[in-house]
């Protein structure tokens, strides 16, 4: 009888850990597909913002804004 018992409750345990372990894992991919839709909207906005302002057209701006390099050569490290 003793043995009944702890066998029953063993598989109580092992459904109850079934359980979670299923929810915890519809869970994860959730996450993870989530993750991965976010990835792929991050990557599409950052294509649209360097075909908008790219190197080239940043660089025209700042020379039409009247944009001075620096002079390294004035530039003195003070420590």
């Amino acid at each position: 009888m003793k043995y009944i018992m702890l066998s029953a409750l063993l598989l109580l345990v092992n459904l109850l850990y079934s359980a979670y372990s299923i929810n915890l894992s519809k869970t994860y991919a959730k996450k993870v597909s989530e993750l991965k839709r976010e990835k792929e909207r991050s990557l599409i906005l950052k294509a649209q913002t360097e075909e908008h302002i790219n190197y080239k057209t940043a660089k025209e701006y700042a020379q039409s804004a009247g944009f001075r390099p620096i002079d390294w050569s004035k530039v003195k490290v003070v420590k």
